[in-house]
């Protein structure tokens, strides 16, 4: 009886083992280590709460469901709430941080597939894209709230498909990279530097294509789907979010949102006409220094020993395939061009797209070498010293990066703006630049902190508004500031206060 009853369970049960043995088999284990790995890595150097300038202001609007500077960045805003749900953390700088290391993997994943389908060897894969998680600046930003690696991650994968689309050319595998682009304007819009690339690559792959109806049907519909996402911004600011920062202070300290309901308030948020004036902002003779300073970024980021078979894979890639050398080198040049023209001081975060590319031509260029040495059978120098160095680059980078770029004791934000609600007196204005207020704004309206505080952003604030907004207001609350200007000094006096100063009238 007891072997009656238990046999069809034991059936079952051996059934499901043999299942699971053939379900881990079928695995492709390559692809899991290149996306396990690097975000292992990524989750040891991860900041543990929110990191400071922009990576505050993108967490505080996340969690608020709030408005964030230009270009709004509302697929971050939609795409980074549903990654909130995920209970990874109580701390959601935290839960955003680990967001950006997953986009990271992602990318690097995508990376992967591309370099299978160019016919890169596992090992010189490992080694192209593995100086690429490990690069500084790709390093760095995945370990922080930005929007940079779901940017790559995008990029990624609008290359993949359009490289799935040129081997078997259907309206519906054209939708995808189309839908993936036009969705990647509402996350970074720097994506319509990848059009020109794009549209060259489709023109010259398939171009009869463009007669099927079809194909125009399923690009339009992709489009109008992608560009939906920017349907979030006219939502959010109709449902009066507590944080926004798209608008304005005036001199009285009340804030007058730009109205996204209207053309020109949309179109002014999304196309980031406030940083109108850093596009291009170079003069000739300032424009060389910008060059080589890229040229120096880009050496360091590949160790050096990635520069020579990067521009290897390049020259490789157009022999082997123009229409795809062609792609990739003017998404290259464009991005390039246009962040070594743009007058800001952070923009070396903003060349990652610049990085893919070239871990895709190292990953070629690697590949190549392996094959001429092949061709030489010489046992001088092998392929598999070639596979060996690769790889141990990026060992070299992870122990020469690891120090430059870990954030995983970082809690400098989170303690530099807990000192200012604790030093600040009741009722306070607080009015400082992306170093402090959204830090200290995250605290008050994520965390409860110290609601009677009010905290200005001096970005959304002219000089002149500010200067009369203390001077009106500093004899009935307190006042304090980070780096008070010399107009204000000239007619206050100011404390320092931990981080900031409080500012008092000047007798005269």
């Amino acid at each position: 009886m007891f072997k009656l009853t238990t046999l069809p369970s034991i059936v079952r049960s051996e059934a499901s083992r043999t299942g699971l043995r053939e379900w881990v088999a079928q695995l492709d284990w390559v692809a899991v280590g290149m996306f396990a790995l690097p975000l292992f890595l990524y989750w040891l150097t991860l900041a543990p709460t929110i990191y400071n300038l922009d990576s505050a202001e993108f967490t505080t609007a996340v969690a608020t469901n709030g408005i964030i500077r230009a270009t709004g960045y509302p697929l971050y805003l939609l795409v980074g709430k549903i990654w909130l749900w995920l209970p990874l953390s109580s701390d959601m700088g935290y839960r955003l941080n680990f967001f950006s290391a997953f986009l990271s993997a992602l990318t690097l994943l995508q990376g992967e597939y591309i370099l299978r389908r160019l016919k890169v060897g596992p090992w010189l894969r490992l080694g192209a894209l593995g100086l690429l998680a490990t690069a500084p600046y790709f390093w760095a930003m995945s370990l922080i709230a930005e929007v940079y690696t779901l940017h790559t991650a995008l990029m990624a994968g609008v290359i993949l498909s359009l490289m799935q689309w040129a081997d078997e050319p259907t309206p519906l595998r054209l939708a995808l990279p189309i839908f993936l682009m036009t969705a990647s304007m509402g996350n970074h819009m720097a994506t319509v530097l990848l059009v020109p690339g794009a549209v060259w690559y489709v023109l010259t792959s398939h171009p009869t294509q463009f007669k099927n109806w079809r194909v125009w049907v399923a690009g339009g519909t992709a489009v109008l789907l992608g560009l939906s996402v920017f349907l979030t911004l006219p939502l959010r600011y109709a449902s009066q979010p507590i944080f926004n920062y798209a608008g304005e202070y005036d001199a009285s300290g009340v804030f007058h949102p730009t109205n996204l309901q209207s053309f020109d308030g949309f179109w002014w948020l999304i196309t980031g006409q406030s940083f109108a004036g850093q596009m291009f902002g170079y003069t000739a003779n300032e424009i060389w220094p910008q060059v080589t300073g890229y040229g120096v970024q880009l050496w360091t980021s590949f160790l050096a020993i990635g520069i020579g078979p990067g521009l290897l894979g390049l020259v490789v890639l157009a022999r082997r395939n123009w229409r795809l050398a062609g792609m990739l080198l003017l998404m290259f040049l464009a991005n390039a061009i246009f962040y070594i023209n743009y007058r800001v001081i952070d923009k070396d975060t903003m060349f990652l797209p610049t990085y893919l590319i070239w871990a895709i031509w190292l990953g070629v260029g690697y590949q190549q070498l392996v094959l001429w040495l092949r061709s030489q059978n010489q046992p001088v120098v092998t392929p598999r010293l070639v596979q060996l160095l690769a790889v141990g680059a990026v060992v070299v980078a992870v122990g020469l990066n690891w120090g430059l770029v870990d954030r995983s004791d970082d809690w400098s934000t989170r303690e530099m703006a807990e000192t200012i609600l604790q030093e600040v007196e009741p009722n306070a204005l607080v009015l400082g630049w992306w170093d402090t207020v959204p830090a200290v704004q995250y605290l008050q309206l994520v965390e409860g902190q110290r609601p009677d505080v009010q905290t200005i952003n001096r970005f959304l604030i002219s000089g002149a508004a500010m200067e009369q907004l203390v001077l009106s207001q500093i004899d009935e609350r307190p006042i304090y500031i980070n780096n008070p200007s010399m107009t204000l000094l000239q007619n206050t006096m100011a404390t320092p206060m931990g981080p900031i100063y409080k500012l008092e009238r000047r007798d005269n």
